[in-house]
């Protein structure tokens, strides 16, 4: 699997959980709810002033 484009922002306990949950549900062979937790991931990500993700994650 790949990792998220970005990193989780430094110090927010949302991104940590988000990380920690796709990691040990890739580790139990759960690769469809390790992919939803970068999903969330990556939708959290805009709270940080980052880009805003589309909803099927492609740019314009």
């Amino acid at each position: 699997m790949t990792a998220p484009q970005t990193g989780p922002a430094a110090g927010c306990a949302t991104c940590a959980e988000l990380l920690r949950a796709a990691a040990a549900a890739e580790k139990a062979g759960d690769f469809s709810k390790a992919v939803d937790y970068r999903v969330l991931l990556r939708r959290h990500r805009p709270q940080h002033g980052g880009e805003p993700s589309s909803a099927t994650g492609r740019r314009a």
